[in-house]
Formats: C-alpha cells, sequence, structure tokens
C-alpha cells in the first residue's frame, strides 16, 4: 500500500518579508510548492494539499515564556522586527502543529510542512531567524498525545533550541547531524553533549566538517 502524504501550504506563509536584504526569503516556500504541482505531486491518489492554520496563544506558550515579547526582537541582525511578524509565526507553527495532528490520528503517514523546521528559537528570545520554535511545539503535542518521539534534523546548522527544550527528559530522543559549532553558528551540537538527568543518552549529535558529503559519511554501499 502507498504510503499517504500530506503538504502543508497556502499562500499566506510567503506573504511576509523580514528585510530587503534579509537571506531569508519566504517566497521560496511559493517556489516549492509551485515546482511540486508542476510535477503533478498533488494529483496523486495518496497525496493531500492541506492548508495550516494559526497556532493558538496556548499552543506557543507550551514552548514559550509569556514575557518573551518583551525582548529579543531589534531592527536589524537576524531577527528583524516586521510587519506581521507574530501571525507568520504562529502560521508556520500552526503548519506544523496540524502536520503532527494528522500523523497522530493516523490521516496520513507522513506529513511535510515547507514552512517549518525553525529550530533555533529559545523559550525566551529569538534566535538565527527563528520566532517561535514550531519543532517543538509540535513535540509538545505528541507528548501531550502519549507519544515518545525521535527527533532528527539534517539542516546545516545544529538544531539547539530544539536539544534545549528536551535535554533532561528520556521521551524525546534529538538526533542532529549538522556542520561543526566550531565552524558555524550556533556554535553548539558536539558530541559531548549528550543530555542530563534522565536525558542522559537521549541528545546525539554528529558534528561535521564542512564539505562532508555522503561518501564520507556512509560510502556508496550504505547509499545504495
Amino acid at each position: 500500500m502507498s504510503r499517504r502524504a500530506a503538504f502543508v501550504y497556502h499562500d499566506i506563509l510567503s506573504r511576509h518579508v523580514l528585510r530587503e536584504d534579509h537571506v531569508m526569503v519566504p517566497t521560496r516556500l511559493r517556489y516549492t510548492y509551485e515546482l511540486l504541482e508542476s510535477y503533478g505531486a498533488f494529483q496523486r491518489p495518496n497525496a493531500v494539499l492541506v492548508e495550516p492554520r494559526q497556532a493558538a496563544e496556548e499552543e506557543i506558550l507550551t514552548s514559550h515564556t509569556r514575557e518573551y515579547g518583551a525582548y529579543g526582537f531589534s531592527d536589524h541582525g537576524d531577527n528583524p522586527v516586521y510587519s506581521g511578524m507574530y501571525e507568520a509565526s504562529c502560521w508556520s507553527t500552526g503548519g506544523s502543529l496540524l502536520a503532527a495532528e494528522m500523523v497522530h490520528k493516523g490521516e496520513v503517514d507522513v506529513a511535510f510542512n515547507c514552512a517549518g523546521g525553525l529550530h533555533h528559537a529559545m523559550p525566551g528570545r529569538a534566535s538565527g531567524f527563528c520566532i517561535f520554535n514550531d519543532p517543538v511545539v509540535a513535540i509538545k503535542y505528541l507528548l501531550d498525545q502519549g507519544q515518545r518521539v525521535v527527533y532528527v534534523d539534517i539542516d546545516a546548522h545544529h538544531g539547539d533550541g530544539v536539544q534545549h527544550a528536551f535535554y533532561d527528559t528520556d521521551q524525546v530522543m534529538t538526533i542532529s547531524l549538522h556542520q561543526s559549532g566550531t565552524y558555524l553558528f550556533p556554535g553548539t551540537g558536539f558530541v559531548n553533549e549528550m543530555g542530563a538527568g534522565s536525558g542522559l543518552g537521549y541528545s546525539v549529535n554528529v558534528p561535521l566538517y564542512p564539505y562532508t558529503n555522503d561518501e564520507l559519511i556512509c560510502g556508496s554501499s550504505i547509499r545504495q
């Protein structure tokens, strides 16, 4: 049986602009959608295109402090204040929550929110272009449903915000393959960061040298 897949997208995810010269360009999300559409991905019988919802305040507060809005933003640097910032962040976080809900309820086998993965945000501050940490919010939803979670992060940057959220619990294992913090933001994710308390051993980091490729990691036999 073919695996059922959901793609979470609406053009509202692509409308905000952090700053004209900012490297995080939201229109890339529209390009992703249009590319998949051109391939006929959403016409397949086992695929569904769903619109995101906005995360509610109480859902955001499962992972962020009430005082968060009082600081942590600026009109320059990685995390500039921009018009509609809160609403845009709620849309991207709500998209990941919807994806988690659909998989948990058995509506689909896999779900992809192309606006998600903002893994640097901390409970009380923005970081690395990330306002709200949608992976943490989605994982906490799954924990509330009685699930245990393995979180796998293959971004070039270490998923420090997600590791921070679950560093001392055995209910979530975080696995991150990333360019070493010796060379790249956020400067964390070393092999000795293994968790604490009941979470010891549940934080797994694989820091890699710059320009590491598949061949260097696993060889052709494993890749095939």
